[in-house]
């Protein structure tokens, strides 16, 4: 796991999944959903969770360049996720927003997990 990201010491619920890389890392509790970046910690209950949808890769506008090369970050699935709460922790504190975004990568075993737990369900 990457030294500069925030653990969180007390999780409710029973760990599900971790999956961490070098630049962010996200794991599921049976009722917590967080998300880990250099220096800052998202931190959401399932409950919470009030949409996740799939979005194309191609509308994402941020772009990193490796090697000369343009590259998109995300590997796998990427989604929209909206939250009616969240926790940000940074070292410099903890706090508490309202109606935060995420766009993040979430592979279809995470996705299992989180739909699952949190109540969503797949509309077509």
């Amino acid at each position: 796991m990457n030294s500069d990201f925030i653990r969180l010491k007390n999780l409710e619920g029973e760990l599900k999944l971790s999956q961490m890389n070098k630049h962010l890392g996200c794991s599921v509790t049976s009722k917590e959903l967080v998300l880990y970046k250099p220096h800052l910690t998202y931190h959401l209950f399932l409950h919470d969770i009030v949409s996740m949808v799939p979005i194309q890769q191609d509308s994402i506008p941020v772009l990193f360049r490796k090697q000369g090369k343009q590259r998109p970050f995300f590997d796998s699935q990427t989604y929209k996720l909206v939250a009616k709460w969240a926790r940000v922790v940074s070292r410099s504190g903890i706090v508490e927003k309202e109606n935060m975004e995420f766009i993040l990568p979430i592979s279809s075993k995470m996705l299992s997990y989180i739909s699952e737990y949190s109540g969503l369900v797949v509309i077509r």
